[in-house]
């Protein structure tokens, strides 16, 4: 008998081997000429092994590929980034004797290792400071088999981001919870309150004010956010509001330089030896340093959300990923890693997909909703994140992020646009971690294809 797996692929035993048997090609999408094989019962369906190889045969559309080895690398867990330590940590969880929901529980412990650790200083306390000097949370995670997920945005005062999220899947109905409220309820529900704030970050806050707020979010205010601090505000009175598109000019908004005071030469030079003292450490620690300095956004060290993946022995797939965001944003911003399909995706069914880079840019895209998707099409990870990014790097010039992929199977692949990216990963016949090095994309040679309009003739 054959077992439906998705629209186009079906797992069938020939001479004691199981197969994947693939129907249609390229972009092929035709219904198979038999009445049973289009309507799929929970679970899977079983057919007639002959009544299948006879459609598939007549049809020309039997790819036999070789045996499956679905299962042979599992469990497995990855994360982007070379943050071995979490994926230690999230293996450790995976392969506990006690486990119930070893899955679950690898995206957790693995993304708890990261924010204690404050790999590269943009997960868990003490990096990327807003514009009032606050640190705080984004984190997801996500139930492949249930399609559950949890999340939390803007946390403040909780150290375990992903903790908390984890806390929202399972004891509301809710999805997100977001700011001060967020933090109340995970008060609630037993976690401890802490300061989230460092000498490190109140160091980087000082410089960055020292240099005038720069880089920042704003546009479109007075006063000109290129060259002051703020407070902003829209255009008034005898100011001229911008013209569209436009991001700042010093002729469109009133002279109000004198209101940003220099900070005391003293405290710039104490900000500057703590940034210093924290980026060399960092550096030791990770290998590269963190988002210590005020440089363009986005940039390699900006944002790096750690992202995780884990499928355990019975192919039960969680996603995750926690971070604290970009630095210097506005504050209240929520950014990709507490939203399913930005940050992390996970369907127990095909596989799973973690992200890091411009988090405003993914919750345009739904970058790891669409890797997952081409993956049910038949893509493979590769080629299903390759695909997602080039989408947007057609569309958004300077864009700079990276995606992380598995099929249900286990089979990884990556993509990155703008920066060179690695990923670390586990599994059973991987003998301890291991660490990727993705090169990023190049352009493509010709131009971007056109969008397809619905209907068009």
């Amino acid at each position: 008998a054959c077992i439906k797996l998705s629209a186009q692929e079906y797992s069938c035993n020939r001479l004691g081997k199981p197969h994947v048997i693939r129907i249609g090609g390229a972009g092929v999408r035709k219904p198979l000429p038999h009445p049973g094989l289009s309507s799929p019962r929970p679970g899977g369906h079983a057919l007639p092994m002959r009544a299948l190889c006879a459609a598939l045969l007549v049809m020309g559309m039997w790819d036999l590929a070789e045996p499956t080895k679905c299962g042979a690398d599992l469990p497995l867990v990855a994360n982007t980034w070379a943050f071995t330590a979490a994926t230690e940590s999230a293996w450790e969880a995976m392969t506990a004797e006690d486990a119930k929901h070893p899955a679950m529980d690898a995206i957790e412990m693995g993304a708890t290792q990261c924010e204690d650790d404050q790999c590269d200083g943009t997960v868990g306390y003490g990096g990327s400071p807003d514009e009032a000097g606050e640190t705080t949370l984004d984190a997801m995670i996500m139930d492949g088999d249930t399609m559950d997920m949890g999340a939390v945005g803007d946390l403040r005062h909780v150290k375990h981001a992903l903790s908390a999220a984890r806390m929202v899947l399972r004891t509301t109905r809710h999805s997100l919870l977001t700011g001060l409220q967020a933090t109340q309820f995970a008060m609630d529900m037993g976690m401890k309150l802490d300061d989230l704030s460092t000498k490190a970050s109140a160091a980087q806050h000082a410089a960055w004010r020292a240099d005038r707020c720069q880089p920042n979010f704003r546009r479109d205010v007075c006063p000109d956010p290129a060259r002051s601090c703020g407070p902003y505000s829209l255009p008034r009175g005898k100011v001229r509001p911008m013209a569209p598109g436009a991001r700042s000019g010093t002729d469109q908004c009133v002279d109000v330089e004198e209101l940003v005071p220099p900070s005391p030469p003293a405290a710039a030079t104490a900000a500057s030896s703590l940034l210093t003292a924290a980026a060399q450490a960092a550096t030791a620690s990770h290998g590269r340093p963190p988002n210590r300095t005020a440089t363009p956004f986005p940039s390699p060290t900006a944002h790096d959300t750690i992202a995780l993946l884990a499928i355990d022995r019975r192919g039960s797939i969680a996603a995750g990923a926690s971070t604290n965001g970009a630095a210097h944003k506005v504050p209240g911003r929520v950014g990709d890693a507490a939203v399913a399909g930005g940050g992390a995706y996970a369907d127990s069914a095909v596989g799973a997909c973690g992200a890091t880079g411009d988090g405003d840019v993914h919750l345009r895209f739904l970058p790891c909703y669409q890797v997952v998707e081409s993956m049910r099409a038949g893509a493979g990870p590769a080629a299903a994140a390759e695909e997602a990014l080039r989408r947007i790097a057609d569309r958004v010039p300077g864009y700079v992020g990276a995606v992380l992929a598995a099929d249900r199977c286990g089979a990884l692949g990556a993509a990155a646009v703008g920066w060179n990216f690695t990923y670390a990963y586990r599994h059973a016949r991987s003998d301890g971690v291991r660490v990727v090095h993705i090169a990023p994309l190049q352009p493509r040679a010709g131009p971007a294809p056109a969008p397809t309009l619905v209907g068009a003739q």
